[in-house]
Order: C-alpha cells, then structure tokens, then sequence
C-alpha cells in the first residue's frame, strides 16, 4: 500500500540533518542512508569517517539499496563542531546515562522536542548525531548536543547497531512531523440485501437436491447460513461466483436456476 504525504511535515524532514561521527564500516553508511530515505530524511554529514570517502564505497552503495542520491549528496567533514555550524539544535544518540547536566530523554519525546524546535525556527536544521559502531559519542561530542536520546530497548539486550538506530530514530521523526500516513482501505462495493437472499434460496435449492437438507426438517440450516453471508459482507462479483459454483453442482436441467 502506498503512502501519502503532507507538505509541511515533508518540509520539516529536509530540515533534519543526520550527522554519523567517525563510522568505520561503509556498510552502515549505506544502511543509514536506506533507512533515512524511507522516512523522508536526505541530509546526511559523515564526521571524520575512518575511509576517507565511504559514501562512494562499493557496499555503502549496495546497501543504500536505491538511496544512492542520499550518499551521492552526503558531505565528509574533519569535526562535528563543522558539522554542526549551521545547526540550532543537535540531539546526541546514547545507549547510557551520562554525569552531565544535558536533558535524556526516549527516543518518541526527543521526536517531539526536534519537531517544536523545527516550528520556532525559519529555516535552520536540527541534527541527529549518532556516535560509531563501536562506541558511543564522547564527552566532547556530547558537549556539542542540547539534548540527549535514548531509544527505549530489552535492558538485558539492548544492543543496536549503528544503522538500526538511525532507522527507528528516522521513523520516530517522520510519524513526529506526521509527514507520512498510510491511506484508507477503498470501501469496497457490497451486495444489495436482494442478491444475497437470492443466493440463499439458490443454497438451499441445491442443498435440498443434493440430499443434504431435508425440506420437512431444515432446522436452522438457512438462518445459519444466511448469518454467514451476512458476516462476510459479500461483493456482488462473489455472489455470482458462488451461484455459479452452486449451478455448477447442480443437476443439468436445474442449472438455469442460477440465472434467476
């Protein structure tokens, strides 16, 4: 099913600029990158990676799957302070608590905080700042954030790797922004009352042919199927093909019954 957008929720994505400090694998650069394009996020800063150009890697491409125009526009800088220059409001991604005085917040509060900062600024970005897979961002790099997040996990297993956590972080800022909803099921054509009593007695026409049901001692064979098409909210097109299916049982010269 596709989904549909709004333009001002879309409009507050580009302003999120996702900012991956010194990654080590190209893979999950890749990886982050798909997952920021689902949740309608481009804006990518790669800080001080440890090769030089991992958005142009082979298995950072294979693994954007389709999200190469978010890598082919991704910038490398040398500090986060650069990266962050334009930046009027930077949330720092931890697994644990730090002794400082910054706010921690879950992941679904801090979604809602960017979203406030995003409607009291005109134009500036946000960043979400996530450490490399194999530590977290450093006191320093903290230092450089306003509020910190956590995404809410198993505290017996609570490890994600470094693309997993931009993609649940990407999906709480898209359903924050209400950028994109998945669009109403079409309401489907049902069956007038007529035809489905009409499906009946072709039911119990048959039934009573076949030997199933004896005409003297019905019991409650018609109420009981009578509620079954009635639960099932049939379409007409289903109808006839069940007084088809029916006809189709029948003896030939009782065929035509179908029809009527």
């Amino acid at each position: 099913m596709t989904a549909t957008s709004t333009a001002s929720g879309t409009a507050a994505l580009t302003r999120i600029r996702v900012v991956l400090v010194e990654t080590s694998h190209p893979g999950n650069v890749g990886s982050a990158a798909r997952a920021m394009k689902t949740m309608g996020i481009s804006n990518m800063v790669i800080v001080n990676p440890r090769l030089p150009a991992p958005q142009h890697d082979a298995q950072a491409i294979a693994l954007a799957s389709g999200a190469t125009d978010v890598l082919q526009t991704a910038k490398v800088v040398a500090t986060l302070q650069e990266a962050l220059a334009d930046v009027v409001y930077a949330v720092g991604f931890t697994a644990r608590k730090r002794e400082l005085t910054h706010p921690h917040v879950g992941l679904r509060e801090a979604a809602g905080l960017v979203m406030s900062q995003l409607a009291v600024q005109a134009s500036a970005p946000v960043a979400l700042v996530f450490g490399n897979e194999a530590m977290c961002l450093s006191n320093d790099d903290v230092d450089r954030c306003q509020l910190l997040a956590s995404v809410p996990a198993n505290p017996v297993y609570s490890s994600l790797n470094l693309a997993q956590t931009v993609q649940v972080a990407a999906y709480e800022m898209m359903m924050a922004s209400g950028s994109f909803t998945v669009p109403p099921d079409v309401k489907r054509e049902t069956a007038k009352a007529g035809e489905i009593e009409a499906l009946i007695k072709h039911l119990e026409l048959a039934a009573i042919e076949s030997g199933f049901l004896a005409p003297n001692s019905p019991k409650r064979f018609m109420t009981r199927m009578r509620r079954l098409a009635t639960r099932a909210s049939l379409e007409p097109e289903e109808v006839a093909i069940l007084r088809g299916l029916i006809a189709s049982f029948q003896k030939p010269d009782r065929r035509n019954v179908s029809s009527t």
